[in-house]
């Protein structure tokens, strides 16, 4: 009850504060104070609605039902906050969490804008309203009965919680989660600054502004993607880092816009062109931040997605829905409301009276981000294409081959733009640029002999190296000079490197699969591959599952190194989970991933035989006969015995001439896996028994076992252990994950640099 009485706190809390400002935004309250106090009040149930939420968590307070679905008593520290965010309501309320307390940060920084304060934080609280709504109808705080009121009776309170699915439990989605979640909600603030824009009046100044928020939006939520795409390579074993899942693609979507909008918003604030254009990117970035939410947490795409959320209800569903669709319209009737003003405002501009120079930097930043634009409808078609249709696109004949061309384009442009003047003709592009293509003609020649042969791609890593050359040479020349504003170059160099190695990687991996048998080498890519056995580890990530390192000798060039996938049986999922092992190298990833684990057979199924008891049957000058099982070591009242570690044993009479001995055989479960054990007499070495299967009746007469009986003087050809993996060689994937550091850098880089800028009140003129 009490943190639904907090979440109730909040949505009343974040309308007083709407309706205030709105008075302040009108003039007919002249102290922001009193808004001020209820936005903190909202702030303030909020975080305790959030701790409260983690301290039932890490409390293991089972009767509600949120801990109890997406937590344990195993799960390690990390694990139980990360299971905060693990459902739909927890997630919900970790963006309201994040969004309440950036509001904290952007209300201090509106402080010494007086003039924007009321109509940027009404717009802004406008979302916490709406995820606080979402949070009511979707309630982590609802208790087990109340969610299953035919299965649990009032006050009932599980021994232990579901858990955690097993691919979450791991490092990276500790921290991804959080991240992208920071991004979405600080996309927020570019947009309220750009409605503020349209209810003040006001085209110019915003920019400045908001343009330091937007590069934190953006290159947080690109952080978030990469760390993302690092957790798909390294953990789930398929091999890549990106699908184009449709979930993958509603994160990357706002992402491409807002590094559009980026780049005009810089133009505008140089020659105050692109007024109507930064207004309506910095709208449809926050826009389609709502739409990846629907599409990620409406249950929508959960057939057409590997990692969407299921469907949370009609109410939430129809609030989403009508989340989304109030902000657009209400985005787009402010906007043609506003936009007589804003051509009236455009005309007073000198700027726009001039003609448009196809090679001035301005218009090249501007066709680049046309550029992104289309990529982004691109992606948005074929990611929406399972809402209207029962199908979906193959990423190999539509997302790649669209998006690498228009790569290409940007990446020239990203290129070409250092030897453009503002506001000017080009000069001298050859002579500026002269240096920079000798490096890059002298880079490209070694791997169009050695490497790639196809020119199409190695006329694309020619166009990345050249960009690559320009921005190295324009940071080397800044420092010389001691301007050390290169934020843009040192993203520029991160996206060409980036570029260069999905280009290595992606086109240019190669995989074969190995069956590899016990002790016996297996080759493939140079490279001598012998599996030798495995071993238990607990994993401090996931105590719940015995886990097994899987261990391979790689030999090559008189060197050799241990490779150790995992694979174990997930509880959780009730199927084997496969965890790849990657070594990497200056050049590439041996990357290898199991796919199937044969046990050795230990005998053939036309050697197990069904016993009642007190039957007696022959085999050669055996005689065997059932006698009784004993179930005394199976764990009694304790729950489901599915997740338990237990032996059960059939006692057999074994009779050869005259001599008889009774012997107990052993069947071990280990959590839900049956291991015979061999067992042998001192009448007939030849035979191994093996108890391999148990029926219980409730008449005991009833009851039957299995047993094989192994004649080994038979010399029975039987299956050897064997592990069949997938070998694989990814070429220069080092190359994207150093350009991704680099882009996400180059964000936070400018993001100093234009706080700066602000503190020293440059470029805030209206």
């Amino acid at each position: 009850m009490f943190g639904k009485i907090l979440l109730y706190v909040t949505f009343i809390s974040s309308i007083l504060t709407i309706l205030l400002y709105y008075l302040g935004f009108k003039n007919k309250i002249k102290s922001p104070a009193i808004p001020r106090t209820t936005f903190h009040l909202s702030v303030i149930s909020v975080l305790l609605a959030s701790s409260y939420l983690l301290s039932l968590i890490l409390n293991h307070q089972f009767q509600y039902t949120y801990v109890w679905e997406y937590s344990s008593k195993d799960l390690s520290l990390p694990l139980l906050i990360s299971s905060f965010y693990a459902g739909q309501e927890g997630s919900f309320l970790l963006w309201l969490l994040f969004s309440s307390i950036i509001g904290i940060f952007l209300l201090s920084f509106l402080k010494k804008y007086n003039d924007y304060e009321s109509s940027v934080m009404m717009v802004y609280m406008f979302v916490i309203m709406f995820l606080s709504l979402l949070l009511i109808l979707k309630s982590p705080f609802e208790y087990i009965w109340e969610t299953f009121p035919k299965e649990a009776r009032t006050g009932f309170i599980p021994e232990d919680g579901r858990g955690l699915n097993p691919i979450l439990q791991n490092f990276w989605m500790v921290i991804h989660p959080p991240i992208l979640f920071i991004g979405f909600a600080a996309f927020t603030i570019p947009f309220a600054f750009s409605i503020s824009a349209l209810l003040l009046d006001k085209f110019q100044k915003w920019i400045s502004l908001a343009l330091p928020w937007l590069l934190f939006a953006t290159g947080i939520l690109g952080a978030g993607i990469v760390l993302g795409a690092f957790w798909a390579y390294g953990v789930l074993g398929w091999g890549g880092y990106w699908s184009w899942d449709p979930v993958e693609n509603s994160s990357l979507i706002p992402w491409i816009f807002g590094v559009a909008a980026v780049h005009t918003m810089i133009a505008q604030q140089v020659t105050k062109k692109y007024v109507i254009t930064n207004i309506l990117l910095n709208i449809f970035a926050f826009l389609f931040v709502l739409y990846s939410t629907f599409l990620t947490r409406s249950g929508i795409l959960s057939d057409a997605s590997v990692h969407s959320f299921v469907k949370p209800g009609n109410e939430v569903y129809i609030t989403l829905i009508l989340f989304i669709l109030i902000f657009l319209f209400f985005s787009i009737f402010i906007f043609l409301l506003k936009l007589k003003t804003i051509k009236k405002y455009i005309d007073t501009i000198p700027s726009y009276k001039r003609e448009i120079l196809i090679t001035s930097r301005e218009t090249t930043i501007y066709i680049g981000s046309i550029i992104l634009i289309i990529s982004a409808i691109l992606i948005i078609a074929g990611t929406s294409l399972p809402i209207i249709a029962s199908s979906k696109v193959e990423p190999n004949s539509y997302y790649n081959p669209t998006n690498m061309i228009l790569a290409v384009a940007f990446t020239l442009l990203a290129g070409l733009a250092f030897f453009l003047n503002w506001e000017k003709p080009a000069e001298n592009i050859f002579k500026k640029s002269r240096l920079s293509l000798l490096f890059s003609i002298i880079s490209i020649i070694p791997i169009g002999i050695f490497a790639i042969s196809n020119f199409y791609f190695l006329f694309f890593i020619f166009i990345c190296l050249f960009t690559f050359f320009v921005n190295l040479i324009a940071i080397i020349e800044r420092i010389k000079i001691k301007n050390f504003s290169f934020g843009f170059a040192i993203g520029h160099l991160g996206i060409t490197l980036f570029l260069i190695g999905v280009v290595a990687s992606a086109r240019y991996s190669e995989e074969v699969n190995l069956e590899l048998e016990k002790n016996v080498p297996a080759e493939a890519f140079g490279y001598k591959f012998t599996y030798f056995g495995d071993e238990e580890f607990i994993d401090k990530y996931n105590q719940k599952d015995l886990k097994y390192y899987l261990f391979i000798r790689a030999e090559k060039d008189g060197e050799e190194m241990i490779m150790k996938p995992v694979m174990y049986l997930s509880s959780y999922m009730n199927s084997v989970m496969k965890e790849p092992y990657i070594a990497s190298f200056l050049t590439k990833d041996l990357y290898l991933s199991p796919l199937e684990l044969i046990a050795p057979q230990q005998f053939k199924e036309e050697q197990v035989h069904i016993f009642k008891k007190g039957d007696e049957k022959s085999f050669d000058k055996l005689k065997i006969k059932f006698l009784d099982i004993d179930v005394s070591q199976i764990p009694m009242h304790s729950g489901s015995l599915g997740d338990k570690e237990y032996s059960v044993f059939s006692i057999i009479q074994v009779q050869k001439d005259n001599k008889k001995d009774t012997v107990k055989l052993k069947l071990n479960y280990k959590k839900g896996i049956q291991e015979p054990e061999p067992t042998r007499t001192e009448i007939d070495t030849n035979y191994t028994f093996y108890f391999t299967g148990l029926n219980v009746t409730e008449k005991q007469s009833g009851t039957t076992v299995k047993i094989a009986v192994v004649d080994s003087s038979e010399g029975t050809e039987l299956q050897k252990e064997k592990l069949i993996v997938a070998v694989s060689i990814k070429p220069f994937i080092g190359i994207l994950w150093v350009g991704s550091f680099l882009l996400i850098l180059g964000f936070f880089y400018s993001i100093f640099n234009r706080i700066k800028m602000i503190r020293n009140n440059t470029n805030t003129k209206r």
